[in-house]
């Protein structure tokens, strides 16, 4: 996982040439949630650069510190919901594209 997941999982030739199957739209949610967890995870890290930032030129003003914790707290706890959707979207794809899930049904 170093960089983007290609979005195009299947074409024409796809499953002995019947196209796109169930487990294509499977590996389609994972690359696209997995696209998106390096996209949030950029935009945290800009939020705590900022947050960082508005610490160090707070000044001791009590007011824009607390501003600055209280806000780093919110991306603190949006990345990990962020986190957590990713586990329960990887849990349930790898359950699903196991062979034997419901009989390997092919669509």
């Amino acid at each position: 996982m170093p960089g983007w997941e290609t979005l195009i999982v299947c074409d024409e030739t796809s499953n002995g040439g019947a196209g796109c199957g169930f487990n294509d739209l499977i590996t389609l949610v994972n690359h696209l949630v997995t696209d998106l967890i390096l996209l949030g995870t950029l935009f945290a890290t800009a939020g705590f650069v900022y947050i960082g930032i508005k610490l160090l030129t707070a000044g001791g003003d009590e007011g824009a510190m607390k501003e600055a914790k209280a806000s780093a707290m919110s991306i603190l706890k949006g990345f990990v919901v962020i986190l957590a959707a990713w586990l329960i979207v990887y849990t349930i794809t790898s359950t699903l594209m196991v062979d034997t899930f419901l009989g390997a049904i092919k669509y």
